[in-house]
């Protein structure tokens, strides 16, 4: 078994987007409050820890208060719906290149956007989320722009503020859909107003605020499958130790690494510090790395 997981690096490293490549999370904020929405409402503080402290840190200055949380969210999710594949994006040309062996492979991202679904569909293949082998098996460990809850026929949820450590809602139907436009439509329909699309929030701990037990399994998924894994390839991911639900399934399975990144000493200084074997490092963007991805694969998968 072989799995691949992309993270930030590897959305913004990916080439052919429109308008732009997804922004790392340096650059997520500028972008965000240039929306002039709820990013651009925050006080002075908070701004301050965003643009000097980094994206986390910024999140870290929230008030636990969901109608402050739900529309950052919201207007989080729909900003990363947005963007598109063009035909030569790194991932359209992987997915290309590995051609049957997709079916053979475990994939998983820590990215909201929708790049991934967008190449896989362009291949014409299904996505399973849930990884039961119904499709291109597709983890999506932080959740995602596109994952929509519903609310129950007879329920009505407006107008509540709520405040507390955990989930404001758990167990609600989730629809993942396609598109930038059903993510927004959903996202100001005003009876999702206490509600917003299933992500962690991008912060230390990746709090889940809705459907927090999606998540928890999809992570749990995620550690069953890297534990059968004899390759796992990792695109575009730094190494940030508080992310012990990405580590430390790896660190447990010591599986042969291929480790992508044009900045990679942060995971090469944790790679020794755990005195991995057979480690390969490609210090290149995924644009420039299709290739060297596709020979790693092909190493361990016979593909037709």
């Amino acid at each position: 078994m072989i799995s691949l997981i992309f993270g930030a690096g590897a959305s913004f490293g990916s080439g052919g987007c429109y308008p732009s490549p997804p922004p790392l999370g340096n650059d997520l904020f500028n972008e965000l409050e240039g929306l002039h929405g709820a990013f651009s409402k925050l006080d002075n503080s908070s701004k301050s820890a965003f643009k000097v402290d980094g994206f986390e840190a910024g999140m870290a200055t929230i008030a636990d208060n969901s109608r402050v949380i739900n529309p950052l969210q919201k207007e989080l999710a729909s900003y990363l719906s947005r963007f598109t594949i063009k035909p030569d994006n790194a991932y359209v040309r992987l997915f290309n290149k590995l051609g049957n062996c997709l079916k053979q492979l475990n994939i998983a991202t820590l990215n909201y956007d929708l790049l991934i679904e967008q190449s896989i569909a362009r291949h014409g293949h299904d996505i399973d989320y849930n990884a039961n082998d119904e499709g291109i098996n597709l983890l999506k460990l932080h959740g995602s722009s596109n994952f929509l809850p519903q609310i129950p026929n007879g329920c009505v949820f407006s107008g509540n503020t709520m405040i507390g450590g955990g989930t404001y809602f758990e167990g609600l139907e989730t629809n993942a859909v396609s598109t930038v436009q059903e993510v927004e439509s959903w996202c100001h329909d005003p009876q999702n107003s206490d509600l917003s699309p299933v992500l962690a929030m991008y912060a230390k701990g990746k709090r889940v605020v809705v459907n927090r037990n999606l998540i928890q399994n999809t992570q749990k998924k995620y550690s069953e499958l890297i534990a059968k894994s004899r390759l796992v390839v990792l695109v575009g991911i730094k190494y940030i130790p508080h992310d012990d639900h990405i580590w430390g399934p790896i660190c447990h399975a010591r599986p042969e690494m291929l480790i992508v990144d044009p900045y990679p000493q942060g995971t090469i200084d944790w790679v020794l510090a755990n005195n991995f074997d057979n480690v390969t490092v490609v210090e290149k963007s995924f644009d420039s790395a299709v290739w060297d991805i596709t020979k790693a694969v092909h190493r361990h998968v016979y593909c037709t």
